[in-house]
């Protein structure tokens, strides 16, 4: 029950992700792949995106 619970809420994350993206491409706002460009511009901003995804990968990808 909660492995089928936890993936809903997975495919919903995504879908959510997927309507922000496209909402962004219609719109004059920017998309997550320019928000990407402009964090890792810096070395903090470098670092803080691996720690992100690794935190992201280690608490929710690794089972």
């Amino acid at each position: 029950m909660l492995s089928w619970l936890l993936g809903a809420g997975f495919v919903v994350l995504v879908l959510a992700g997927l309507a922000v993206e496209l909402t962004a491409r219609r719109a004059a706002r920017p998309t997550a792949g320019e928000l990407v460009t402009v964090l890792v511009a810096t070395r903090t901003g470098r670092i803080a995106v691996v720690v992100l995804w690794a935190w992201v990968g280690w608490h929710f990808l690794a089972r």
